[in-house]
């Protein structure tokens, strides 16, 4: 067993009212490591050990840094060539079977498969938190924060790579990028949706749940009760509400370790994955060329050589920070840490991530709530795993899926609001210490008796920076995420929660005995509920990520000066190298980043294979 859950004995305070904290926490997350703590891949290589042979100085063709949501795609593209040799560096471990569940989404948060960054304090968001440092879980295992996330299958709006296009980044523009959301994408729902934007013989399992229950349906059927449209989100109108599909088939997640690399690692002789294995530095010649990379694995540093390109898929918080450690950044960031700068650029950067915040609850009554007793939620976990067919309340994911976009100003070209809702355990718990619940959010989403409605910030303005850590570079980066640097992020928030509030009024609600908990939360206590004054205080101290970071490697044209990558994701300046992950966005999409993550990936892969294809045509046409 290898998987190990958030430490409860760190995280939960003395005589903490939770029963997360309790010794049933305990019991719990014990049941969860005997019966999900191992790994397919584990297994696999138990039975035949001998099939990934570790050799120092080994030559390939590509080096992918970051098993995430881009480096499993291009690593499985890349391998589709013979003879082509590939290397994929992941820092984390194998994925354990734990991921699978969709109701275990939020028991993974704080556990050894993620890389549980905090944010930097600004004085004006997260202050509710220990000294103002929001947690920013980050995926560290085979799959990366496509393992870890809440699975929901949302694209962005067309207004979103059009705009990409327009401040001159050609081949992003809603129509180039379609095709690679097709490619990557294979939808069991296809019947009910339209064929002309959706995939089916892609890699990429997308589903519905099997299993949606009664509190998810009522916020669908309120939000709709208030004008929005039922709708596909990735069709040609985001606007609306509905249960969004989910990366996932037959009740259990599908990440892109599973759909990418899983069904070719043991069969492509010409992919090497390795695990445990962070990349510590790029190999950067005198010609500033990339030719390799330095990683540590198992304590034992070693040197792998690139003949074609080094690829950083590492995410948007570990790929600026390698290219920093590599002498690729700001000059004077770099030079005060002794550094040599071989490229002056502006990595790290225009870090941004859809701001949301906690504390509006809609309680739920008796009748309606999903909670169970103590020994139910264990049977049904037992359950789940005797399951040949997943089904049952752990095949879904409470009412992480119930998602709605709107406008908050009519004349907006797209939705600027998106509202993602949340599981409360025991709401009256939550209220009493919402800092520790939101530490310790261990158990299934599917028992609950009240959501947590998240209104999030599509289009933010504030902008913050990545940056090494003086006290050790290597250590874990200093990410000011700067929420509400820019005051008027603060406005479509609100109007966003007078749109939520009216959700009371609904008939879905009322036929549901849900309510708005009008108890104050503890670090607004000074202010009155259903003011703007409230809402504000809850949006400042229980501000929240909604694990969407990007922008820290901006993809832009030559003369942009704040520009990393070129439209083909190529670092300027230094031959060889390009960096495929969600740090490329010039700014962040309308809605969640998987998606989108997937189909950079397809679409920069598509760059480098059309490149050599293109050379070694030249090549032998010479010859």
């Amino acid at each position: 067993m290898f998987w190990q859950p958030v430490n409860l004995t760190a995280e939960c305070p003395v005589n903490s009212p939770l029963t997360a904290c309790s010794s049933f926490g305990f019991i719990y997350l014990n049941l969860l490591v005997q019966l999900f703590g191992d790994s397919l891949d584990n297994k696999i290589q138990r039975r035949y050990p001998s099939i990934e042979p570790e050799y120092d100085n080994q030559e390939y063709d590509f080096i992918v840094v970051g098993a995430g949501s881009a480096g499993c795609v291009v690593s499985n593209r890349l391998s589709e060539n013979p003879n082509w040799k590939v290397l994929l560096l992941e820092a984390g471990s194998e994925q354990p079977d734990v991921t699978l569940v969709p109701g275990f989404s939020t028991a993974l948060l704080g556990s050894n498969i993620d890389w549980a960054y905090t944010t930097e304090p600004n004085g004006k968001s997260c202050l509710a938190h220990p000294g103002g440092r929001c947690p920013w879980p980050r995926g560290k295992m085979m799959g990366g924060s496509s393992s870890i996330n809440s699975m929901s299958y949302i694209r962005g709006n067309r207004a979103d790579y059009d705009g990409w296009a327009s401040l001159g980044n050609d081949g992003w523009s809603y129509k180039d990028v379609l095709p690679f959301f097709k490619k990557s994408e294979r939808n069991v729902n296809i019947e009910a949706l339209d064929p002309i934007y959706h995939g089916v013989e892609g890699e990429q399992f997308v589903s519905r749940y099997p299993y949606i229950d009664d509190p998810s349906w009522m916020l669908t059927e309120a939000f709709n009760q208030r004008g929005l449209p039922l709708t596909d989100f990735n069709g040609p109108r985001q606007e609306g509400t509905m249960q969004a599909q989910a990366f996932s088939l037959l009740g259990e997640r599908v990440s892109t370790n599973t759909a990418f690399i899983q069904p070719i690692r043991y069969t492509r002789k010409n992919l090497t994955v390795k695990t445990h294995s962070e990349a510590l530095r790029i190999l950067i010649d005198d010609n500033k060329r990339a030719y390799g990379i330095v990683y540590l694995q198992n304590n034992n540093i070693f040197t792998a050589f690139a003949r074609k390109e080094v690829i950083l898929s590492a995410g948007s918080l570990n790929s600026p920070k390698l290219l920093m450690l590599s002498g690729i950044g700001p000059r004077d960031h770099l030079e005060s840490l002794g550094i040599p700068v071989i490229q002056d650029l502006a990595v790290g950067e225009n870090l941004h991530d859809h701001v949301t915040f906690n504390g509006v609850i809609v309680a739920l009554p008796n009748k309606t709530a999903t909670t169970v007793s103590e020994n139910e939620i264990l049977e049904s976990v037992q359950e789940y795993a005797e399951m040949k067919y997943k089904n049952g309340p752990l095949s879904g994911n409470g009412p992480v899926n119930s998602i709605s976009f709107i406008k908050t100003d009519p004349n907006l070209i797209a939705p600027d609001i998106q509202f993602q809702v949340y599981h409360v355990p025991n709401w009256r718990q939550f209220i009493q210490d919402p800092i520790t619940a939101e530490s310790v959010p261990i158990f299934p989403t599917a028992f609950y008796d009240a959501v947590l409605p998240r209104t999030m910030l599509l289009t933010p303005k504030s902008r913050g920076v990545l940056l090494l850590n003086e006290s050790d570079p290597n250590g874990p980066p200093l990410l000011h995420a700067n929420y509400f640097s820019d005051n008027s992020d603060l406005i479509p928030l609100l109007k966003g929660v007078r749109f939520l509030l009216s959700l009371e009024n609904t008939k879905a609600f009322r036929s549901h005995g849900a309510y708005f908990v009008r108890e104050l939360m503890p670090a607004c206590r000074n202010y009155e509920w259903g003011t703007d004054e409230y809402y504000i205080c809850l949006a400042t101290s229980y501000t929240s990520t909604t694990y969407h970071p990007v922008g820290t490697c901006k993809m832009g044209p030559k003369w942009d000066e704040k520009a990393v990558l070129d439209n083909e994701l190529r670092v300027y300046g230094v031959a060889g190298l390009r960096v495929i992950d969600a740090s490329m966005m010039p700014f962040i999409v309308r809605g969640n980043t998987n998606a989108p993550t997937i189909m950079i990936g397809e679409r920069g892969v598509d760059f480098i294979i059309k490149y050599w294809n293109k050379y070694n045509q030249a090549y032998y046409s010479y010859k």
